[in-house]
């Protein structure tokens, strides 16, 4: 099963833009050929006066789904046939061994009619013997280049082999012949699907719905299309009537959520995701989206114990500290605690993420007060990585409060080198530098702040007091 993957960017607590990302499948394709329609009899083709008896006799056998008796049956009958056919007929002696069919005057005891060729593709066919059935097929083609039903029997077998190209030339070909089935529109919306051309899927699948609406096959495969397009107002309403029929098929409550999300109904998004991941669809990706949120609509409780399944499945430590980061701002420190204790218990971190780590536990320490744990932690985190500025402003930050200017100028210099923290890093410094009864370092701090970003009009009433300092002194 493919998995195809779908993603809605959208604003949420976490420090930065989170995508929230579902995991949806892809509808799945199983194609079934009528072998013994109306039109096999009637339009496309007709067996020789000479093979009524045998092609009643395939007809049955294939009806019944004995397709190995099937081929035994023609082997014993057409032996030089099947020969040429399981050969891949190098010599193309079957050009002139395939006729038109029906009441032919001077038919030859080796030919054969493209009806009985026909039948013998959709034999090998089931059988899975794609290069023998295609052989079939295109050497029935070649009296007959009209012949629907093996246009498209030849578009369902290159579908089933992913032969996309292929199949539509000759899906294509059927419905310009006249073909109108519901098999064959839900293949071309298919084909339109792996193409990315939802739309014109949309349009393919709804025709095949018209002619068989509850063919569950169209049904997922216009849901899918109608959620690859946005059209989630109509893609919810086609999934609710697809729910009363399947209350518990945890995809399509992945559609439900999906589709809610696009539509910005949250809470409906959460509880049919909740509803899937109870089901069985409890993939990360999933199980990130719903801890997301949990945490965007205050069940926080709940959006732990997906992070903590998500860390057993091995979740990227780079989302975990996403949500570590927003609880800590959130001051939500027992949740943090636990959460920081999963990490630790499931996650094999590099010196960087390790990093990372550290400086959140050492928030979690300042929090308890424990200053000496926290600086320990903010050291080691800083040795494990030089450039977590971070890290380099919270050490900073203690070394201000303990008075020990000199090392605190020093971290938030280095903390400055991140174009993130720098314009804190400069008015931290620039605090320090009144600390220190130094106006003017304070003073030109924060105009290189203002210059930088002019946006910070609440820094005016500091620099013209500091402005004013100066000229006093002077």
């Amino acid at each position: 099963m493919k998995y195809i993957v779908v993603a809605l960017f959208t604003c949420l607590p976490l420090s930065s833009a989170v995508a929230l990302e579902l995991q949806l499948q892809p509808p799945r394709a199983e194609w079934m050929l009528q072998a013994v329609s109306p039109p096999l009899l009637q339009r496309e083709g007709t067996a020789l006066v000479t093979e009524q008896v045998p092609v009643q006799e395939l007809v049955a056998f294939i009806g019944q789904q004995q397709y190995a008796q099937a081929l035994d049956f023609m082997r014993s009958d057409f032996s030089g046939i099947i020969d040429l056919v399981e050969s891949g007929d190098v010599d193309a002696q079957l050009r002139n061994r395939v006729v038109a069919g029906g009441f032919m005057p001077n038919v030859q005891r080796n030919q054969v009619s493209a009806s009985l060729m026909y039948l013998l593709g959709h034999v090998y066919m089931e059988l899975e013997q794609y290069a023998a059935a295609e052989t079939a097929f295109k050497s029935a083609l070649v009296p007959l280049p009209d012949y629907i039903r093996v246009h498209e029997s030849l578009g369902l077998m290159y579908l089933l082999n992913e032969r996309f190209a292929d199949a539509r030339i000759h899906l294509s070909r059927a419905a310009s012949l006249g073909l109108n089935t519901s098999n064959l529109y839900g293949a071309l919306g298919y084909l339109n699907q792996q193409s990315n051309n939802f739309w014109g899927a949309i349009a393919a699948y709804q025709q095949a719905m018209v002619m068989d609406p509850d063919n569950r096959q169209w049904q997922q495969g216009l849901l899918f299309a109608l959620a690859q397009t946005y059209q989630f107002r109509s893609g919810l309403t086609l999934v609710e009537q697809m729910l009363q029929d399947e209350p518990d098929d945890p995809t399509l409550w992945m559609y439900r959520a999906q589709m809610s999300l696009q539509a910005e109904e949250r809470e409906q998004a959460l509880s049919s995701l909740e509803t899937a991941i109870r089901l069985g669809e409890a993939s990360l990706a999933n199980l990130q989206v719903g801890a997301t949120l949990h945490l965007e609509l205050g069940s926080i409780g709940r959006a732990v114990e997906l992070l903590d399944a998500g860390l057993e499945e091995g979740m990227q430590y780079r989302f975990v500290d996403q949500a570590v980061g927003w609880l800590i701002r959130m001051g939500e420190w027992e949740q943090t605690q636990r959460l920081l204790a999963g990490v630790e218990g499931n996650l094999s971190l590099d010196d960087t993420e390790r990093s990372q780590l550290l400086t959140r536990q050492a928030s979690v320490s300042l929090n308890s007060n424990a200053q000496q744990a926290a600086r320990t932690a903010l050291q080691q985190a800083v040795e494990l990585d030089p450039a977590n500025a971070e890290a380099l402003m919270r050490l900073a930050d203690i070394h201000r409060e303990n008075r020990n200017y000199n090392q605190a100028e020093l971290l938030y210099q280095r903390a400055s080198a991140d174009s993130m923290f720098r314009e804190n890093a400069f008015v931290l410094m620039a605090q320090l530098a009144v600390d220190q009864d130094n106006p003017e370092r304070a003073l030109q701090l924060l105009r290189d702040v203002v210059r930088n970003n002019p946006g910070r009009s609440d820094l005016g009433r500091n620099i013209n007091s500091l402005g004013n300092l100066v000229l006093l002194r002077q």
